[in-house]
């Protein structure tokens, strides 16, 4: 298909007429995929999550990466998956350790006891 933006996730902008494994996923344990116009997402087994594809216009960055917004520059496409550092097994919302001393690093077990 169209592969403007990187969208398809090769490293490149070069359109193709048959679907290709994408080479950067090699080795991982791709469970999800989800690919939209403009970027796609992809959930491994052990819980990396990864992106590729158009940044977004007006200072947001879509893909998760958290690049820095400067008015009247544009950020670059990522043209291969990127994994997103924030989901590896951390919460959003975490820095280190709690307020009680918990050493966890921000460590999510999947609970909220």
């Amino acid at each position: 298909g169209p592969n403007n933006l990187g969208r398809l996730g090769h490293g490149d902008t070069q359109s193709r007429s048959l679907p290709n494994k994408i080479e950067a996923l090699a080795g991982q344990r791709v469970v999800s995929v989800v690919a939209s116009g403009c970027h796609g997402f992809a959930l491994t087994a052990d819980g990396a999550f990864f992106s590729w594809g158009h940044h977004g216009g007006g200072g947001e960055s879509i893909l998760g990466h958290g690049y820095p917004f400067v008015m009247g520059q544009g950020v670059e496409d990522q043209l291969l998956p990127k994994k997103i550092d924030l989901w590896v097994g951390e919460r959003p919302d975490s820095t280190g350790p709690s307020e009680d001393g918990d050493e966890s690093n921000g460590e999510y077990s999947g609970s909220d006891s």
